[in-house]
Parts: C-alpha cells; sequence; structure tokens
C-alpha cells in the first residue's frame, strides 16, 4: 500500500487551482470542490486519514490509484496530498513517467496556476494576455495593453 505525500505549496486561490488541473488534463466533472474537508480514499476504496477540499478521485486518477487532494492550511495555502504511487516516487519511482500525477505534471500544475493568477490580473487591467508553450515545457506570456 503506498502512502500519502504532503506537499506544501503556494496555492491560495482555488478557483486558479481548479483552472490549472483542467489545463493539466483534468476535466470540470471530475474535481470535487467542497467547503469542509472530506476523506480522501486509497485504491482499495479504503479510507485515509488524510482530508481535502479539492479532490481528484482515484477513478480520475488512473488505474490502481489513490485519491489526490489539495486541503487548505489556516494559512490559505493548500497542502497537496498526493500518494507515492500516483506521483511515481519512492518506491514507485519505477512508474516514473506514466505516473499520473509524477513530477513534470506536478510542475505544470504550478506553472498553469501561475498563469491563471497572471491573467485574471492583468485582464482586469485591461490587458490582453496570452501565452506559448515552448518546446522546453516553459509557458511564455505575453502580456499587451500597458499604458
Amino acid at each position: 500500500m503506498s502512502h500519502f505525500v504532503e506537499c506544501q505549496t503556494e496555492f491560495r486561490d482555488p478557483q486558479a487551482l481548479v483552472a490549472a488541473l483542467i489545463e493539466c488534463g483534468f476535466r470540470a466533472e471530475q474535481i470535487e470542490i467542497h467547503d469542509k474537508a472530506v476523506p480522501l480514499y486509497g485504491y482499495q476504496g479504503d479510507v485515509r486519514p488524510q482530508t481535502a477540499h479539492i479532490v481528484i478521485r482515484r477513478q480520475h486518477v488512473g488505474t490502481g490509484a489513490n485519491d489526490a487532494g489539495w486541503q487548505k492550511q489556516p494559512d490559505g495555502t493548500y497542502r497537496a496530498w498526493i500518494s507515492e504511487f500516483d506521483a511515481g516516487v519512492g518506491r514507485y519511482k519505477h512508474r516514473g513517467e506514466s505516473a499520473r500525477l509524477n513530477h513534470k505534471t506536478q510542475n505544470r500544475i504550478r506553472q498553469e496556476y501561475a498563469y491563471q493568477i497572471i491573467e485574471r490580473q492583468q485582464r482586469a487591467r485591461g490587458r490582453s494576455v496570452s501565452r506559448e508553450r515552448l518546446p522546453s515545457g516553459e509557458i511564455e506570456v505575453v502580456i499587451e495593453g500597458y499604458r
């Protein structure tokens, strides 16, 4: 049985986090948003002690997967709960790139989250925002309309 790895993040905006997850391939209907944290489940349907406010259930993460979740902390940030199996780390390192929430995907979620925040802030200022994904995987952001 894999265990959940706790990852502190800088995510503070739940709408931007959900939008980032959608940009990374999850469908909106696969993402649960809760006012009160709900339990996460392991790959065998067992209730885990971890809880989260934003949840992707195991059937949407992959075969033999655990739930993934982001739990709001008292300081307003979100703690990510992603199992070693689903991240392809620890004794599950052999899964590497095949793991749905591997290191590469987690980095992309962070990039997409940052883009969502930048886009919202700049559009509120009347500026246009566009982006291009570079071959390196990085996002190039172009902001137009500075006065």
